[in-house]
């Protein structure tokens, strides 16, 4: 998308993840498709059983196409709200909270057509409830294969 342009559904977004063991701050732009569903597809295709400090590393092998961010253009650096690209149509934060009950929480962002300035989708909730609320049972379980599925794609002993 061109910059300047007014976000839509294929716009990009911002992820920013804090608290991941060995990382810093990770500030990753998702360089298309950057909407809720597309990023709670992201997520539960990465292994949604595995431990929450591996997510990240998981997500970045996973999703080549993820770009960090460079620290010389961190937006909210600067005050005015028209700092943040155009392009970016949603942000997201992502906390990984070692000996929590929910390890993972994740908040979302929208930005308001025109304006600039940013509408909250949803206020930190455990990763599992974002995934729920923007895929839906349905297509949850549409993305993780079956036992029986598993069994039917494995090879059989001749």
């Amino acid at each position: 998308m061109a910059p300047g342009t007014a976000s839509g559904p294929g716009s990009s977004a911002l992820l920013s993840c804090l608290g991941f063991p060995g990382w810093g701050g990770v500030h990753l732009i998702l360089p298309n498709r950057g909407d809720p569903p597309a990023l709670a597809r992201r997520l539960h295709g990465c292994a949604p059983t595995m431990p929450a400090g591996h997510l990240l590393p998981a997500l970045l092998r996973r999703h080549r196409d993820l770009e960090p961010l460079d620290p010389g253009h961190w937006p909210w650096a600067r005050e005015a709200p028209m700092a943040w690209p155009q392009a970016w149509g949603h942000r997201y934060l992502l906390v990984c909270r070692w000996g929590a009950a929910s390890p993972l929480r994740i908040s979302a962002w929208q930005r308001q057509r025109g304006v600039g300035d940013w509408i909250r989708l949803c206020e930190p909730v455990p990763l599992p409830c974002f995934r729920e609320r923007f895929l839906g049972a349905q297509e949850m379980t549409r993305a993780t294969p079956s036992p029986t599925t598993i069994k039917a794609m494995a090879p059989t002993a001749q």
